[in-house]
C-alpha cells in the first residue's frame, strides 16, 4: 500500500513538471522588439535617373503600405541610384543590387558581358509587349529629303548607342536601304560618323564601343552635357528617349524613337506651344505620316523593355521576384502609365515561345521539375508572330511594315 501511494505521488510530481515546461513555452510572451519578423524577401531595385528614382522611391513606399505577399512573405524593397545603365548591370554581376528595368537593346547587352537574364517584361496599353522605331521631324522640314539615301550629312539625335528603336533598328534599315557603308564591321558607330553630320549618340565614347580610343566624337557634338564626364553620356539632358525629343527640338533634324515617345513626353513635360501635330513621321520611302500612323510609317518592331536580373539569382527568388511584380501590377495597374509588367513565360513572350512545351512549365514559366534546366528567357528578342521575326541575329526585323539586318556583329 505504501509502495503503491509512493508511486502515484512520483507521478504526480513527474506530471507536474512536464506541465510547468510546457507552460512555460506555451505562455512566453515577448516584449516589442523581442518578436520574431515575418519573412520577407528583401530587393534593391537600381535605377540610373532622378526620375526613375523617384518613381522606384514611390513604388517602395506604395509597397510598404499595401504590404504585398507571396505566399506568407513580404517583399522589401529599396532604391539605388547609378550614374547609368552600365553600373547597374556591373551592380548586378556583383550582387549589389538585384533587378534593373533595361531597354531591349541593354537586354542583349546584359546578357552577353553581366549575365543577366530577364524575369519580367512590360506590357503596354492594349496588352502590347513591343514598341515600334520610328523617325521623327518638325513638321515642314528636311523638303530635301526625299528617299532615306537623302539623310546623309543630316544632323540626328538618338536616344544612346545600343538602345533597340533608337540606334539598332535605325542604323541596321539605313544600312540596307538608305546606303551607310560599313567602314567597320566591329564597330557601327564609325558607320555613323561617315554617314550623319553633327549628332547626338550617347555613350558612342564610352570604352565598351570605344575600346582602342579612335571613335571620332561627331556623335557627340550636339549633346550638351555640363557636368564634368557627363557630356555624351547617360547624365548628358539629350540622353534616352526624352533627351532625344529634346535634342530634336533644340538642335537636330531628326529623332529615332519609340512610336508612343512623343505623345507621353507631351503629356508628361506639357510643352507649352507644342502640339503632336508640330511632328511628323518620315517613312522609309521618303513619305511622311502623322504621327498616330506608326503602323503604316515605322522603321520596324522592337521588344519592350525587360526586368532583369543576375543569373546567380536563386530559382526561388527568381519565382518570387515573379509574381510579386505580377501582383504590383495588378494592384497598381496605372502605376507605370498604362504600363504593367508580366513574367517571361515561354507562353507569354513574344519571341519563340512555340519551340518550348508548355506542359512543362507553370504560369511563371518555370519548370514544374526544378531540378531540369530552365531556360529564364534567354530567347528575349525572338518574334515569330505576323509583325516581326528575329531569329537570334541582334537587330535583324523582317516584318511587314520594314526589315532592319544586323549580322551579330553590332557594337563588337
Amino acid at each position: 500500500m505504501f509502495m503503491r501511494d509512493r508511486t502515484d505521488i512520483c507521478l504526480l510530481l513527474l506530471i507536474n513538471v512536464i506541465i510547468g515546461v510546457s507552460g512555460q513555452n506555451f505562455w512566453k510572451t515577448y516584449s516589442v522588439d523581442q518578436r520574431p519578423k515575418r519573412p520577407e524577401t528583401l530587393v534593391t531595385w537600381c535605377t540610373i535617373s532622378d526620375d526613375e528614382q523617384r518613381k522606384c522611391n514611390s513604388f517602395s513606399m506604395a509597397n510598404e503600405r499595401d504590404q504585398i505577399k507571396v505566399g506568407y512573405e513580404t517583399v522589401n524593397i529599396t532604391c539605388k541610384q547609378a550614374r547609368n545603365k552600365e553600373e547597374c548591370m556591373q551592380l548586378l554581376d556583383e550582387e549589389a543590387a538585384t533587378m534593373v528595368t533595361l531597354d531591349a537593346g541593354s537586354v542583349f547587352v546584359g546578357g552577353r558581358y553581366h549575365s543577366l537574364v530577364p524575369i519580367a517584361q512590360e506590357v503596354l496599353e492594349g496588352g502590347h509587349n513591343y514598341y515600334f522605331s520610328v523617325a521623327v521631324i518638325k513638321k515642314g522640314t528636311l523638303d530635301d529629303v526625299v528617299s532615306l539615301q537623302q539623310l546623309r550629312g543630316k544632323k540626328a539625335c538618338f536616344p544612346g548607342v545600343e538602345t533597340f528603336a533608337g540606334w539598332v533598328v535605325p542604323i541596321n534599315t539605313l544600312m540596307k536601304e538608305g546606303g551607310m557603308e560599313i567602314v567597320d564591321c566591329n564597330n557601327h558607330i564609325k558607320s555613323a560618323t561617315h554617314y550623319f553630320g553633327p549628332s547626338c549618340s550617347v555613350n558612342c565614347l564610352s570604352d565598351k564601343y570605344n575600346p582602342i580610343g579612335d571613335n571620332s566624337d561627331k556623335l557627340c557634338q550636339l549633346c550638351i552635357g555640363k557636368i564634368p564626364g557627363g557630356r555624351c553620356t547617360d547624365t548628358d539632358p539629350y540622353a534616352g528617349y526624352e533627351g532625344a525629343f529634346k535634342c530634336l527640338l533644340e538642335a537636330g533634324e531628326i529623332a529615332f524613337l519609340k512610336h508612343n515617345s512623343i505623345p507621353e513626353i507631351l503629356d508628361k513635360l506639357g510643352f507649352t506651344g507644342i502640339s503632336i501635330d508640330s511632328f511628323q513621321l518620315l517613312c522609309k520611302d521618303g513619305s511622311r505620316r502623322p504621327i498616330s500612323d506608326y503602323l503604316a510609317c515605322n522603321w520596324g518592331k522592337v521588344p519592350s523593355d525587360a526586368i532583369v536580373v543576375s543569373s546567380a539569382t536563386s530559382f526561388e527568388v527568381r519565382v518570387k521576384l515573379q509574381k510579386f511584380l505580377e501582383k504590383f501590377s495588378k494592384k497598381y495597374p496605372k502605376a507605370h502609365s498604362n504600363i504593367t509588367y508580366t513574367s517571361t513565360t515561354p507562353s507569354n513572350m513574344p519571341y519563340g515561345g512555340n519551340q518550348y512545351n508548355q506542359q512543362q512549365y507553370d504560369q511563371f514559366g518555370n519548370r514544374v521539375n526544378r531540378y531540369k534546366r530552365q531556360d529564364y528567357g534567354t530567347n528575349y528578342g525572338r518574334n515569330d508572330d505576323n509583325y516581326g521575326r528575329n531569329d537570334g541575329n541582334y537587330g535583324r526585323n523582317d516584318d511587314n511594315y520594314g526589315s532592319s539586318s544586323n549580322d551579330g556583329n553590332y557594337g563588337r
